[in-house]
């Protein structure tokens, strides 16, 4: 009877633990997440009321308001005209500063030429003097 109470609880302790094991499992398994809520839909923005066309000049007759209003459109047109022709004058002015900036580059680009030429020049001439120096007046020194 001992023995069979032995054998019992030898395979009873490892079940239970397996079972206990399975049901920790279990609970740390994420859950589903959860349906939101739906929210109310939002309130729409009101359309703002155009404000009213006032009147251009009141308490003008009808006459006085077209004369008004000719006399600002004769303004206005100077005042168009002599922007448009300062815009003219500032592409003219545009186009030959222009010019003068690729006249000055071309001219940089050629003063580059001449200053490589002088340096290959002067370096033409230091190893003319090295060798002069070296071969000329110092083997003539040690031969005395």
């Amino acid at each position: 009877m001992k023995a069979i109470l032995l054998v019992a609880l030898i395979f009873l302790i490892p079940l239970s633990s397996i079972i206990s094991f399975d049901r920790i499992n279990a609970q740390t398994e994420p859950s589903p997440p959860s349906i939101p809520n739906p929210e109310p839909e939002p309130i729409p923005i009101p359309k703002r009321e155009p404000e009213p066309i006032r009147e251009p000049f009141p308490g003008l007759t009808e006459e006085e308001r077209l004369e008004k209003l000719t006399k600002e459109n004769e303004e206005l047109k100077s005042k168009n005209s002599k922007l448009e022709s300062q815009v003219t004058n500032l592409e003219i002015q545009k186009n030959f500063l222009q010019t003068q900036v690729v006249d000055l580059i071309k001219k940089l680009e050629n003063l580059n030429e001449v200053v490589r030429e002088q340096i290959k020049v002067i370096m033409n001439l230091v190893t003319m003097l090295k060798e002069t120096i070296f071969d000329g007046i110092i083997p003539s020194l040690v031969k005395v």
